[in-house]
């Protein structure tokens, strides 16, 4: 029997041994976030198979959590972005690159709102702590590391894509990363202070 409010660590155990309750409270905590992530990567019409696809996955592979090596939630928000990675492999390259663009406005918008939506957002901290980043970076050096991490283009496939030589997406990459360690560091470091 489960406790009334179990984390997400100890639900992932009880899947792994077949669990259904554990599975469906999984399910409501996290459908609606795979479902808002998958309709900005992938479009709308095909976002509810990703989520079918995504706890069938979930289902079959929970005894591959390990509750050591982190938490739950980076672990699944990880399978959910290879599959959506995998999405994307078998589209064309200008297919992805209109994905790309709808979650580099989506970054945009929390730029300009100054805070992150919620359906996007796998741990309110640490998720915020990266959307954040991510949308104070300069357009050029958020725009590489878009096309990069949520679309899976190579270098060469962004600096043709973006009519820029393949060096300076290079250099645009390696600052955009400097600058999210720099401040995802800063922002852990100030909330250890705060805590203490």
């Amino acid at each position: 029997m489960l406790d009334p409010d179990p984390t997400d660590e100890i639900l992932a155990a009880h899947v792994a041994r077949g669990d259904v309750a554990a599975f469906a409270t999984l399910y409501d905590r996290y459908a609606h976030r795979i479902y808002a992530w998958a309709a900005h990567v992938v479009g709308s019409t095909e976002a509810e198979d990703v989520v079918q696809e995504v706890f069938a996955r979930l289902w079959n592979k929970a005894g591959q959590f390990d509750a050591n090596r982190g938490r739950f939630a980076w672990w699944f928000g990880a399978v959910v972005r290879h599959h959506l990675l995998g999405q994307l492999r078998r589209r064309t390259v200008q297919q992805r690159i209109v994905a790309a663009d709808e979650i580099d406005r989506v970054l945009a918008d929390v730029a300009d709102r100054g805070a992150g939506p919620e359906d996007l957002a796998w741990s309110h901290e640490q998720a915020g702590d990266i959307r954040q980043a991510l949308a104070t970076l300069p357009e050029e050096q958020r725009r590489v590391l878009v096309l990069a991490y949520f679309t899976g283009l190579s270098q060469s496939q962004i600096a043709a894509h973006t009519a820029t030589p393949l060096g300076t997406v290079k250099k645009r990459t390696r600052l955009a990363l400097q600058k999210l360690r720099e401040r995802l560091g800063s922002e852990r470091g100030s909330r250890l202070r705060g805590a203490g």
